[in-house]
């Protein structure tokens, strides 16, 4: 009797563990959904903000750390992904004070608008084990080393 106890103990828990990874892969789906409509949204104002700073920088994908929504399976992302993401993290972790303005107040304290500059960004991607690793980032350079991008140079295109 004792055996059934432990047995059925034991598949309740490999099942538990089953439903804690499903939950964090659609976790992980719905940050990467997230991500992708944000970036959407910033898109208009990104290109604007890129065709005046020149080209941006074009990465590949050297990792799978993308979960697929349809199979569930782990994945390189594509390359509009990519180029989406790489637009919204180097928008969002901008650094450059150029065009900024200070306001000064009534009261005499003084404000300044970063627009949508000087974020830190959270990062998710799945891993080989069925988890999900999270990580906040502060520059593109950052977020290509987590999620394994690499930079194309001219030569490689």
């Amino acid at each position: 009797m004792k055996a059934k106890a432990s047995t059925n103990s034991t598949h309740q828990k490999s099942k538990k563990r089953n439903v804690k990874r499903k939950r964090v892969g659609l976790v992980f789906v719905a940050v990467l959904i997230a991500i992708v409509g944000v970036t959407l949204a910033f898109s208009k104002s990104t290109s604007q903000a890129r065709s005046g700073q020149g080209q941006q920088k074009r990465y590949i994908a050297t990792r799978e750390v993308t979960l697929d929504q349809t199979t569930g399976q782990r994945r390189k992302p594509t390359d509009e992904e990519i180029e989406a993401l790489v637009a919204q993290v180097s928008a969002l972790t901008n650094r450059s004070s150029e065009g900024l303005t200070v306001t000064k107040r009534p009261d005499g304290t003084q404000m300044m608008d970063l627009q949508d500059r000087f974020n830190n960004v959270a990062l998710a991607r799945a891993n080989e084990d069925g988890t999900t690793s999270v990580r906040c980032v502060t520059s593109m350079e950052e977020a290509a080393e987590f999620l394994g991008l690499q930079e194309v140079t001219t030569q490689d295109q």
